[in-house]
């Protein structure tokens, strides 16, 4: 006899394959009376949808028919690119900017001296208006003047090659699987359990200086990184 859960799961997948993404699902109350059973077996065929990326929950809101998830080569392709590349609308609302004298550590990451002016800039990056990442990026201020005043809620990397001539041709990233903290969390609409991608990478030009370095997290639930491998011939 297949278990309950099983048979709810099935159900549940069938039905999510005729919705559309964003559509929403009745909740768990709902579904318990609709299948006769407890919320704790309605809960496991749900958490098991979570897991694989078929439904999303929205802190408040409730449970959603996934949107396909973002796949991003681990290449120089910009958030902005790589949102384009699969057919979704990139933008940002910034949340933060501003400029100050580097401490050691900042001096460090950018190679600058101590003291150096630099730019902090944090944002709320989104898909088809649904939140992916948030990111903050430092930058030397004295390279790139005016930067706070261009407008941010596109791609960097386009204003940067565009109004300052710097193109990214280099970059190295640090992956690591991180928790939220709550305000991440409410900023990407997730429940401070669901885990995010965080990524810090610093990127430089074609003369090997630092251009910029940047820590972001991504959604868990939206976004994912693949990473081709080529093994380097022997001498």
């Amino acid at each position: 006899m297949v278990a309950k859960y099983k048979q709810i799961l099935q159900t549940l997948s069938s039905r999510i394959d005729g919705m559309n993404p964003g559509d929403a699902l009745p909740s768990e109350e709902e579904l318990s009376k609709e299948f006769g059973v407890s919320p704790m077996t309605t809960r496991r065929a749900l958490t098991i949808l979570l897991d694989a990326k078929r439904i999303v929950g929205i802190r408040g809101k409730g449970t959603f028919v996934s949107q396909h998830p973002v796949t991003r080569t681990m290449t120089l392709m910009s958030f902005s690119e790589a949102m384009r590349s699969q057919g979704r609308v990139p933008n940002a609302t910034v949340l933060g900017m501003s400029m100050s004298p580097a401490d050691a550590n900042t001096a460090e990451i950018l190679g600058v001296p101590t003291g150096t002016n630099v730019y902090s800039i944090r944002r709320l990056r989104f898909g088809d208006d649904v939140p992916i990442g948030v990111d903050e990026s430092l930058l030397p201020a004295d390279r790139f003047p005016g930067l706070l005043g261009q407008d941010l809620g596109g791609s960097l990397y386009a204003v940067l090659r565009e109004q300052y001539d710097t193109a990214i041709e280099r970059a190295t990233s640090r992956i690591t699987a991180v928790t939220p903290s709550p305000e991440t969390a409410s900023l990407l609409e997730l429940g401070v359990n669901t885990p995010c991608l965080a990524v810090h990478a610093t990127a430089k030009d074609e003369h090997g200086a630092i251009v910029e370095s940047t820590r972001s997290q991504y959604r868990g639930d939206l976004y994912e990184l693949t990473v081709d491998h080529h093994r380097d011939e022997l001498a």
